[in-house]
């Protein structure tokens, strides 16, 4: 049995390379329509939720709110990008 999985693994990342390959494209043109602002926020978000989780700058318990809502935020963001994502607006522009 475990010899038929090593057999297969190979093939998987053959496929594997073959879908980043062929999807590259699409990421590059959905990641140059991101408005920057989206990335900055992002980034921001991100920074207050590690100095929440380590409790730099804010108090333990308080900082553990923080790095919660930081995070739920930044998913926030990325559902909702997603939600609105159509990806026959990036086949025109690849």
């Amino acid at each position: 049995m475990t010899g038929g999985k090593i057999a297969s693994l190979p093939l998987s990342n053959l496929v594997a390379l073959g879908l980043l390959a062929y999807t590259r494209h699409y990421l590059w043109a959905v990641l140059k329509n991101v408005p920057v602002s989206l990335y900055l926020s992002v980034v921001v978000l991100a920074v207050i939720q590690y100095m929440g989780e380590n409790a730099i700058v804010f108090p333990h318990t308080f900082g553990e709110i923080v790095e919660e809502l930081s995070e739920t935020t930044i998913y926030g963001i990325a559902l909702t990008y997603l939600w609105r994502f159509e990806l026959t607006d990036y086949r025109l522009k690849i």
